[in-house]
């Protein structure tokens, strides 16, 4: 790689935004008692979302390294990285789509609270994951789509 300041550059941004916040986000999000010491939950359930949320927070690390190393085929990594990101995003949508089949929901009872938008007077509560992921599918795509140009 020339330098890190290279056509590149907005569109690594991006896609380390979008790493860092499937990482961190649920970090705080679910290591609480919304989630992994929810006393709702069964503990099986708890041990699940704790798994889910530190090989998230892995797969993020690499991202980074991918993103941000100096390596000779470092197109290849941006690619991979926005892959990676992408897997997210899409098993979100997946699991989303399949809810009927297993009983899923977005939220429980005592969990987060939706986030509320009023727009000319008509208040919309939008489920907070649902907002996160459709926000950073778009900043992912942007990125993308800066690659390509």
């Amino acid at each position: 790689m020339e330098t890190l300041f290279d056509q590149t550059l907005v569109s690594r941004l991006l896609f380390t935004l979008v790493a860092v916040m499937i990482s961190v986000g649920p970090i705080f999000a679910d290591f609480n008692k919304t989630h992994a010491t929810n006393p709702l939950w069964t503990p099986h359930a708890r041990f699940h979302v704790v798994w889910q949320v530190l090989s998230q927070t892995g797969v993020s690390l690499v991202i980074l390294y991918l993103l941000w190393n100096d390596a000779a085929d470092y197109m290849v990594h941006i690619w991979i990285a926005a892959v990676l990101n992408y897997i997210w995003i899409a098993s979100f949508f997946a699991t989303l789509a399949t809810m009927p089949l297993y009983g899923g929901a977005l939220k429980d009872v005592n969990g987060i609270k939706p986030f509320r938008f009023n727009i000319l007077g008509t208040v919309y509560l939008v489920d907070t994951n649902l907002f996160g992921a459709s926000v950073l599918t778009i900043v992912n795509t942007i990125g993308a789509v800066l690659l390509i140009q």
